[in-house]
């Protein structure tokens, strides 16, 4: 831990995400990015992994708030502003002029000395941000992306991005399988390349299922891969970047337990939904919820001015697009505060002001963030120095999602029982999350921690709603909220899950009666589109990205 923190820190310190102003597809010099005279390579390594840690995080972030893992606020009161092109300045900047530029850099120095590792660690991480970028953004530059001598690269098509990433990822196993030093610092497998080549499968996999409904063979390319063993099928070969718990600058915590947990409180809210899902779905509680969320407060306010002052929602009437179809508003347990547990976040899209309650709604917990247990100790956040410190994980691929994706495949013509790969899937979330108790660094009661009873318990509601549901459509439902409940930390599958199958169609709807449609892709970033004359802005949010062939109206549920 203590190397980590150290190369961290070094590395860390030559860029700052959320300040990045910079032109997109400019050639331009940033002073703060490495060049090959002023770095060596394994310097330009360990600038990638973090700041594609960070990329990921962001667009995680931006995923989880469409699909309710998080609460979306929502800009203008429907889909269409939720979410403004200068938004996305940053993640875009991040991940081609940060991320991939450096990566263009250092391959040429590391193929004059074979460092062929390097170039793999490279090509995995582009071709996980290629699939990203084309899924949030659709078609986007890849092809003339780097050219230094063209300033308005051309937009490639997301289908055509995609068959570049699967030939990217052979030849990354490739450089895997050759002989070569290893890089300095690999700060997610340790320079283990088996688990790296089982990462490069799982990402073709990824691709596969993301690509049913447009490929005739994409469940076959699937399944030849699960035929092979040779993906991610364990929690040992997760890929997860792990923080570190340094303060001061450059901070090396989560950003997500940064902005929970402040002297003056936790900021953001958590969402209404997810934490009623978890409470409420089947007999127990889901054993992972003291670890993902810390309650500040044992109850929530009854008195009427307290309530209007704090969590206006209890005091205003259901909407009625809610009451119709029995929606969980404003808390779990509404109308009854007492059956909220102290569980206070917000409805999807709800964009009020904020309230000085920042040491009273519910915060992020112990995971992903690296924040505190929920023990019942029911204590305002004022410190930042509780639970992990900070040391949580930026969750990536899990072995869990691979289990999901192939419940879903299973219902399509792929391998398996759906049931089955849905309940390993949610067991191996479970065994995961629970393992992060031993990074809590500050007394915590376990007598809370959930008996290990609760998990097969849990498990066995949540294969009995599978097998009872009469329809594929009935199976995706259930399978999308295990899979979104697992997927908390990282959104990117969620928001492909949702648009891809429509599930779950009993999702809390927008705040918002009527929203507009929902977002079937982001505008592109202000950025770009006023920089390069290739890229005309986008009308509206509801273009669809190329694997996307679902109706645009009324799907998927607003």
């Amino acid at each position: 831990m203590k190397k980590l923190k150290i190369f961290i820190l070094a590395s860390i310190g030559l860029f700052a995400l959320n300040s990045c102003e910079t032109t997109e597809m400019d050639l331009i010099d940033n002073p703060n990015n490495l060049t090959p005279d002023q770095a060596d390579i394994n310097f330009f390594m360990n600038d990638i992994q973090i700041s594609f840690a960070r990329t990921v995080n962001t667009f995680g972030n931006l995923g989880s708030e469409t699909t309710r893992i998080n609460h979306m606020a929502g800009g203008g009161g429907n889909y269409n502003t939720a979410y403004s092109d200068v938004n996305f300045n940053g993640v875009w900047a991040s991940a081609y002029q940060r991320v991939m530029k450096d990566i263009r850099t250092m391959n040429p120095l590391a193929e004059e000395i074979g460092l062929t590792k390097h170039i793999g660690v490279g090509q995995v991480i582009e071709a996980y941000l290629m699939l990203t970028l084309v899924d949030f953004f659709g078609d986007v530059p890849y092809s003339e992306a780097w050219d230094e001598f063209n300033f308005d690269p051309k937009l490639d098509s997301g289908a055509e991005i995609y068959a570049s990433v699967i030939n990217l990822l052979n030849e990354a196993i490739a450089n895997f399988e050759a002989e070569s030093p290893n890089l300095a610092l690999d700060f997610y497998y340790n320079n283990n390349y088996t688990r790296w080549i089982k990462l490069a499968n799982t990402l073709k996999m990824k691709a596969y299922i993301q690509t049913r409904l447009v490929d005739n063979n994409a469940i076959a390319n699937f399944q030849q891969i699960v035929n092979s063993g040779n993906y991610i099928t364990d929690n040992t070969d997760n890929f997860v970047f792990n923080w570190a718990t340094e303060i001061f600058e450059p901070d090396s915590r989560h950003p997500g337990y940064v902005g929970a947990y402040q002297s003056t409180g936790t900021s953001g809210y958590t969402s209404t939904w997810m934490m009623d899902l978890m409470m409420n779905d089947k007999s127990i509680k889901d054993p992972r919820i003291r670890y993902y969320f810390y309650r500040q407060r044992a109850a929530l306010p009854t008195n009427p001015n307290q309530q209007f002052e704090l969590i206006r929602c209890a005091v205003e009437p259901i909407p009625a697009h809610y009451q119709a179809i029995g929606a969980v508003y404003c808390y779990p347990g509404y109308p009854n505060s007492a059956d909220a547990e102290g569980y206070w976040g917000r409805d999807h899209g709800n964009r009020e002001g904020l309230p000085p309650d920042s040491r009273l709604k519910t915060a992020r917990g112990l995971y992903p963030v690296g924040g505190r247990f929920d023990d019942n100790t029911f204590q305002g956040i004022n410190n930042i120095s509780l639970g992990a410190l900070g040391a949580g994980i930026t969750p990536i691929v899990l072995s869990s999602t691979v289990d999901f994706w192939r419940a879903e495949a299973a219902l399509f013509g792929g391998s398996g029982n759906a049931t089955a790969h849905m309940a390993s899937g949610i067991q191996k979330s479970i065994s995961y999350v629970r393992g992060f108790i031993s990074r809590h660094q500050t007394a915590y009661n376990d007598t809370f921690i959930p008996d290990a009873s609760d998990d097969a318990t849990y498990i066995a509601e949540a294969s009995a709603n599978m097998n009872a549901a009469a329809s594929t459509a009935a199976k995706l439902d259930v399978l999308a909220k295990e899979f979104f409940v697992s997927l908390y930390g990282n959104g990117v599958d969620a928001y492909n899950f949702y648009r891809r199958t429509g599930a779950p169609r009993d999702v809390q709807p927008h705040l918002e009666a009527s929203p507009g449609r929902f977002i079937r892709s982001h505008y592109y970033p202000a950025s770009a589109a006023n920089n390069n004359a290739s890229i005309t802005q986008k009308p509206d949010v509801t273009t669809r990205v190329f694997w996307d062939t679902n109706p645009l109206e009324g799907f998927p549920q607003n």
